[in-house]
Formats: C-alpha cells, sequence, structure tokens
C-alpha cells in the first residue's frame, strides 16, 4: 500500500470510526444502521460496500419486500446494512461463529431491526470444532489440529427447525471452505431457491492447502438437484470462485 493510500485510510478512521464504550467494540455509521468493528483496520468505506454488494454479492438477485435471507458467515454485517437499506421488511438469518466478531454482529443487527438476527452456533455435521484466535477473522480456523476456541455446533436440519424457516430466498455462504460441509447437510434443496456461494479455491491455488478446494464439488451437488448454475467474472481470483444458483423454475428468459 503507498504511502498516500495509508494516509487516506488512517484519515477515514479518525474521521468516521468512534469508540463505543457500551459495547467495548468500534463503530461506524453507513446506511441506515451503525456497524461495530473490533479494530478500526476494518472500516469499509460505503462505495467499497456498494460496489461488493452490487457486482458480486447480489450481482444476480438482490432480495426484496419480505424475503427469507440466511447468510453463513455474515461477518461484521457490512452487505447486510446495504440490505436493510433498500429492503428493511426482509427476515434476516445470519451465523458467524467467531467468538468477537459474532458479538459485534449483533451489535450491527440491533441497529437494524427485531427482523434481523443471528446465533454463533456452527451449521455443521461435526459435533463441535475448534478456532484459533487471530486477528485476521479470514485466517481464524487456519489450522485446526491448533484450535482452543470450542465452538457447539447445530445440523441444518436443526437450524432451520429451530429458527422457524421453511423457505428460504437466498442462502449466501462466505465461511472459508465450510461450503463442503454444509452442502452435504442438507436434506432438503427444496426450500433454497437461491445460492450465493463463495469458493476458496484460490487460497488452494495460493498454497493454503486442499481444504479449501471446494468449486468442483459445490457446482456438482448443485447440477445435481437441478439448479441452474451461474458465474461472473470481475477479474479477480476471489471474487472469480463465486457461485450463483437458483431453481429451474424461477429462472427468466
Amino acid at each position: 500500500m503507498g504511502i498516500s493510500k495509508t494516509i487516506k485510510k488512517r484519515l477515514n478512521w479518525l474521521l468516521h470510526v468512534t469508540f463505543d464504550k457500551k459495547t467495548g467494540f468500534f463503530k461506524y455509521k453507513r446506511f441506515n444502521g451503525e456497524i461495530f468493528i473490533r479494530h478500526p483496520r476494518y472500516f469499509e468505506t460505503e462505495k467499497n460496500i456498494q460496489w461488493l454488494c452490487q457486482n458480486l454479492y447480489y450481482h444476480y438477485y438482490l432480495p426484496t419486500d419480505n424475503d427469507t435471507v440466511v447468510e453463513l458467515g455474515a461477518g461484521y454485517g457490512e452487505e447486510v446494512t446495504y440490505l436493510h437499506a433498500k429492503s428493511p421488511n426482509i427476515n434476516f438469518y445470519g451465523v458467524e461463529i467467531q467468538p468477537i466478531i459474532f458479538e459485534c454482529l449483533s451489535n450491527t443487527l440491533h441497529s437494524l431491526g427485531k427482523n434481523f438476527k443471528c446465533t454463533s452456533t456452527a451449521v455443521s455435521n461435526e459435533k463441535r470444532i475448534s478456532l484459533y484466535s487471530q486477528f485476521s477473522y479470514a485466517a481464524v480456523g487456519n489450522t485446526p489440529e491448533e484450535g482452543y476456541i470450542d465452538i457447539p455446533c447445530i445440523t441444518w436440519d436443526s437450524y432451520i427447525k429451530e429458527q422457524n424457516i421453511t423457505s428460504i430466498d437466498l442462502l449466501k455462504m462466505n465461511i472459508e471452505g465450510a461450503e463442503k460441509d454444509i452442502l452435504s447437510s442438507i436434506t432438503d434443496f427444496s426450500i433454497v431457491k437461491r445460492f450465493n456461494i463463495s469458493c476458496h479455491d484460490f487460497r488452494a491455488e495460493n498454497g493454503e492447502g486442499e481444504y479449501y478446494r471446494s468449486k468442483e464439488y459445490v457446482l456438482e451437488v448443485l447440477k445435481e438437484n437441478d439448479y441452474v448454475i451461474k458465474t461472473y467474472n470481475c477479474g479477480y481470483d476471489w471474487s472469480d470462485d463465486w457461485i450463483y444458483a437458483e431453481q429451474k423454475n424461477l429462472v427468466t428468459t
């Protein structure tokens, strides 16, 4: 990063990020809500969030009205505030298993309304998983054999039953390679109208481990369940691994 970009970034922190004494986290205003973060370095400009939402996350489908959206790996909730600004009446269910980020997300969603909810239990066929703490949340859990933060798990069927979810307009995943586990646990695909899945093959290609290679498996499962597959190339390895899928009856010509 050049000196001018570094100065601009730190100036953004100074001008837009404040420390919230009540929660012990930093926060900044975005759209109609507030995003809580663990450190000012996670501040995101409105321009960047809009670009990601418009060109990547919701390129083919933007939830609206009373849609039900489930997001696995909801992070701090940047894109959730974008959704709320567009359609405040959607029913949003977020899952974020990293404890400190889950707490930030809970505060973010609290500023949006009662129809925006989140849980911290991992959705998985495993009984429990272990993470280890690291400053970059994308890297937490890279080496599970070294994990010491105990995270309980819940199966997909149990999760949707507990949340009383009977139909999902969009299931979005950005869970650093665990998408294979989630897809293998879904017993009834008919309730999921659309998928937006971030595969992480680019991390395998970068030498971070074959655990992250999931794109072929994800495509196979979605095709087996009669979804129409779409991709979108932005020209970046991390963005071009996203997969979009839609039930055939929803496809318009």
